[in-house]
């Protein structure tokens, strides 16, 4: 029973007393019916007089400062002076004195404040829409050294390369390192300075995965880990066409690489006096350049594109046709025109210099990086040791043309960072230049898996975007086990399975209007199985147990958002406070004696 039913209670358990008392002075002698009256009025009086004795009227004044306990508040040092109890939410740690409640809104509701302080790491997202009062501070513990940003890695095709992407905190000169999930070393990389690192790997079969993310410090001690979820997925053959001016090394040993990735490639190299060899003429009109997903050409090649074939490629940028100009020699006045049409104007004066590329690292890297060997290689242990040689040659420098694109993205980097020809992007396309002349240097030292390595990064940044299966998207980029999810772009019923494969449906929130989100509760760890109508869709979800410094700094940021977004209100925050007994028990007891005086005069 709440406080308004017993004040009900009690006035009318007052006004039944009152009644009683009437009744029985007006069935008295009618001969002093106005002394009757003046003893109703007074009972009136003194019954009036009790309840505001028993519940005084409340009166309103400014909320006093409110101290609430989060998760870590134990390490946000000392804690500040609170007017009442400090209160505390289910993840803090117990203080003398303190408070629990199950949330922070309710700790508002049964505690009006106009200032509120939050201890602790963050916000749950159990608290994090809360209403706030106008005036909240903040008390945060002290950064925790590891992983604070991790993007995952993109669905990748069998054999592509994947790419992480991830940043450090508190670590000076550290290193970073990203195991398989046989917890062997595929990268390592030094941690830049301002905490940011790129790692990759090779995809290898269909199936999901999960990789390690590891950060060393100075002495090679682990400092932190954090899980990177990995899916390969099949992936529809990739079409490419080839124009060339002439055959050579390049070109050959670029279509073995093709075919033995599984590309559809069409090559047509001219030999001059209008013959050509390779696959057939390679007809550059709408249609073609429509079922196909890259354009190469050389310099040569492009300046010799008629009119039509300059338009029809030119539009089929638009339309999301990837196109690369491979250099094969400086690019005459011609070439640098056209291609600056095509959106991509090129400088430099085209001179030959020596290129290096990054190196591998240390052998057992590499190994792992290069996975299980071929298998015409394991029937004989000579076939085995000639595959381990040859993949730890040295690589040879590369030839290289000064030309550069400028205000463009990097589409490789040399050994000392520095950017190896770019691309752009032009309408839903992308166009690249790629001034290297002699990639095939690779293969014939042995080093096949580098040569193949580049190319399928050349490729896999300039060619068509492949539509994904998967329609659902969240606004958030990491999922955690207990933490509420927004799945969005929801067109088909949505339903989860758990580890029993028991079915939970996931209800569209109307709200959310044509973004069609639905909320979902995690409440494991792992890859999670999810029926899109009828697809199967997998989402990996993070432990916070397993990244306690990734999830700290994801807590703070969403902290940071919450109170970003509750903006002061324009009236101060008021609560009631109960008046007064003592004026109304002194008119009280001056009412009952008067009511005692008159009775014993009667």
């Amino acid at each position: 029973m709440n406080a308004s039913a017993v004040n009900l209670w009690i006035a009318l358990a007052l006004a039944l007393i009152v009644v009683i008392a009437s009744v029985r002075q007006l069935r008295g002698n009618a001969a002093r019916r106005g002394r009757q009256w003046i003893v109703i009025a007074l009972q009136l009086i003194a019954a009036t007089l009790l309840y505001f004795c028993l519940v005084p009227p409340t009166g309103q004044q400014p909320a006093v400062g409110l101290v609430v306990l989060g998760i870590d508040a134990d390490k946000a040092g000392a804690l500040p002076a609170s007017a009442g109890p400090r209160l505390l939410l289910p993840e803090a740690a117990d203080v003398p004195g303190g408070q629990r409640v199950p949330d922070l809104a309710t700790a508002l509701r049964q505690h009006p404040a106009s200032t509120l302080t939050l201890v602790g790491a963050g916000l749950v997202a159990r608290d994090r829409d809360a209403v706030l009062p106008r005036d909240v501070r903040w008390q945060p513990v002290a950064p925790t050294r590891g992983w604070i940003a991790l993007q995952p890695p993109a669905d990748t095709a069998p054999g592509a390369r994947f790419d992480v992407h991830a940043q450090a905190r508190g670590v000076a000169k550290a290193k970073a390192e990203l195991l398989d999930p046989a917890d062997s070393v595929v990268d390592r990389v030094d941690v830049a300075e301002d905490g940011h690192v790129q790692l990759s790997g090779i995809a290898r079969a269909e199936g999901r995965s999960v990789f390690q993310l590891r950060l060393l410090d100075a002495g090679g001690h682990v400092v932190d880990s954090a899980p990177v979820p990995q899916q390969t997925l099949p992936a529809a053959p990739l079409r490419m066409l080839v124009r060339a001016s002439a055959p050579g090394p390049e070109l050959k040993y670029l279509r073995r690489w093709a075919a033995d990735t599984g590309i559809r490639v069409q090559v047509q190299a001219d030999t001059g006096a209008g013959v050509s060899v390779g696959d057939g003429a390679v007809a550059l009109d709408a249609a073609s350049l429509a079922r196909s997903d890259l354009l190469l050409l050389d310099e040569r090649s492009l300046t010799a594109l008629s009119a039509g074939q300059l338009a029809a490629v030119r539009q089929a940028l638009r339309d999301g046709l990837g196109v690369l100009l491979r250099s094969a020699g400086a690019p005459a006045a011609g070439a640098r025109q056209r291609l600056q049409d095509l959106g991509l104007p090129v400088q430099g004066d085209g001179s030959s210099h020596a290129l290096e590329l990054p190196g591998d690292g240390d052998s057992a890297v590499l190994a792992a990086r290069r996975g299980p060997l071929a298998a015409g290689t394991l029937p004989t242990g000579y076939g085995e040791e000639a595959d381990r040689s040859s993949h730890s040659a040295p690589l040879p420098a590369l030839e290289a043309l000064a030309l550069q694109a400028p205000g463009s993205n990097a589409l490789l980097r040399d050994g000392t960072g520095k950017a190896v020809g770019g691309w752009r992007a032009a309408g839903k396309g992308r166009i690249g230049l790629l001034p290297i002349t002699d990639s095939w240097r690779w293969v014939l030292a042995g080093r096949d898996d580098r040569h193949g390595e580049l190319w399928s990064s050349v490729v896999a940044t300039l060619a068509r975007a492949q539509g994904s299966g998967d329609a659902l998207w969240s606004p958030q980029t990491l999922g955690w086990a207990g933490e509420r999810q927004a799945l969005c772009g929801v067109q088909a019923p949505l339903q989860v399975f758990n580890a029993r494969g028991d079915s939970v449906p996931l209800i569209v929130d109307g709200a959310t209007s044509t973004l069609r989100c639905a909320g979902w509760w995690p409440r494991e760890a792992g890859w999670q199985r999810l029926q899109h109508g009828d697809t199967t869709v997998w989402r990996y979800v993070f432990d916070p147990k397993a990244a306690p410094a990734l999830h700290q700094q994801a807590m703070i940021d969403a902290t940071t958002r919450a109170l970003a977004v509750s903006g002061p209100t324009n009236t101060a925050m008021m609560q009631p406070v109960p008046g007064s007994r003592w004026p109304w028990w002194l008119a009280f007891t001056v009412c009952a004696s008067l009511l005692w005086w008159l009775e014993r005069r009667r």
